[in-house]
């Protein structure tokens, strides 16, 4: 029932907004005979916002705002002053008519249906127009001479209105798909850092794999040893049982962790299709993701990126594992203010990033610490927690895992330099 609630109500919205939009642009108009009979803008934009919003009813969009119109009109003549009330009534009613008529038109001709092929809709368009307008003169007559000079300008107009409509449809069109193609472009930035993300707990959820590997072998060799072992019957049964149970329980484990790494492994490689990116395409996801994380949290800090060659990687989610978490402790080293910069240069054989920073910077002596994991000099003040100390350890391993190394350079409150080092081998494809 909501749903249903809530699209009656998206449509009744654009009605009303569709129906200010034409009433409001209908009083920009010309006069061409002796101030009897007007061409409006407002029948351009009708035929735009009909052709572009299928949500729109026709015949009810063109009676609204035929209605609409012939209320402004009016109350606008008799503020002015121009004549009686029921003059002025009299006057705009026709108007009516020529909305009510282009409707059916627009309606009966299906134009929609021919949007497709532009030069039939500027001629169904066209047609329309000129029949109301017929329509509207039947209700109006004019006291001009001429007819011919009437119906000449009556089909100019017609047809010069068609071809606005269609040419402002087509560049609603062309804007739409621009704004699909910057939606697009930033779901799959923020694809790229959730697989980025997820590719980082399946590594840290194979070794803790490992590690449950070697205690439950551990576990069984202790039973082993206790049922062997020349201690008291009651002591040893006990304590042999106890190993035995302690391994079993770390097998079941071991499973879970299994079928967790291979639920998402599989949903890892269902989600990926690309086989590789250039490096501009990397940085600019880190960008987009890093300016969305500042903005959220109101942060003045800048950030640049540089790059001295654009290779193409397969190895593209490593890399935004790598930076996005060295980006991440520069801007929490930086605190409210401060700015870092990413750059990609090459050395021999070598591809180096780093990432530089004018944050609170590393006392020397916490060098050889920082990457170990659990080690964190960082908590928060709301709630007094120490940081996990996992990011900077899992950038040392994705990095060792490639064959390469990372490093610190820092001096306290003068900021921090990291450089990650890794063989050209490793990361560019495609090079000839």
């Amino acid at each position: 029932m909501l749903p249903v609630l809530a699209r009656n109500q998206e449509r009744n919205k654009l009605l009303f907004n569709a129906i200010l939009l034409v009433t409001l642009t209908s009083m920009v108009f010309v006069y061409p005979f002796d101030n009897q009979f007007r061409f409006t803008l407002g029948v351009a934009v009708l035929s735009t916002l009909l052709l572009y919003f299928a949500r729109l009813s026709v015949l009810t969009t063109a009676v609204l705002s035929g209605i609409a119109i012939v209320i402004l009109r009016t109350a606008a003549n008799f503020v002015l002053g121009d004549d009686s009330f029921e003059a002025v009534v009299f006057k705009n009613l026709p108007s009516l008519a020529y909305y009510l008529s282009f409707g059916i038109c627009f309606h009966v001709f299906r134009v929609r249906k021919c949007i497709d092929n532009l030069p039939v809709a500027i001629l169904l368009i066209s047609l329309a127009d000129i029949i109301s307008n017929l329509v509207e003169i039947y209700f109006r007559p004019l006291n001009v001479a001429g007819n011919e000079a009437i119906l000449a300008s009556i089909i100019a107009v017609a047809v010069l209105r068609a071809i606005v409509a269609v040419y402002w449809y087509a560049l609603l069109c062309r804007y739409h798909a621009f704004v699909l193609e910057e939606e697009q472009r930033a779901r799959y930035a923020e694809l790229t850092m959730m697989i980025a993300k997820l590719r980082a707990e399946v590594f840290y959820l194979r070794k803790s794999s490992q590690d449950i590997e070697q205690v439950m072998e551990q576990s069984y060799w202790l039973y082993n040893h206790l049922q062997n072992s020349g201690a008291a019957p009651a002591d040893h049964a006990s304590s042999a049982a106890k190993a035995l149970a302690i391994a079993r329980d770390i097998h079941e484990i071991k499973k879970v962790y299994v079928r967790v790494i291979a639920g998402i492994e599989k949903i890892l490689k269902s989600s990926t299709t690309d086989n590789a990116m250039k490096l501009s395409e990397i940085l600019f996801i880190i960008q987009q993701n890093t300016q969305r994380y500042l903005a959220e949290m109101g942060s003045p800090i800048s950030i640049t990126f540089d790059y001295s060659e654009d290779f193409v990687t397969d190895k593209h989610y490593t890399i935004v594992s790598v930076l996005d978490n060295l980006i991440i402790n520069a801007i929490e080293a930086c605190g409210q203010t401060g700015a870092i910069r990413v750059a990609q240069t090459s050395a021999d054989d070598h591809i180096v990033f780093r990432v530089e920073d004018t944050g609170c910077g590393i006392h020397p002596q916490n060098f050889a610490l920082i990457f170990n994991p659990g080690f964190s000099t960082k908590f928060s003040p709301r709630t007094g927690k120490m940081s996990t100390g996992l990011g900077l350890a899992h950038v040392k391993n994705l990095t060792e895992a490639l064959g390469g190394s990372i490093s610190v350079s820092s001096q306290p409150g003068a900021g921090a330099v990291f450089v990650v080092t890794v063989p050209r081998s490793r990361l560019v494809i495609n090079e000839d």
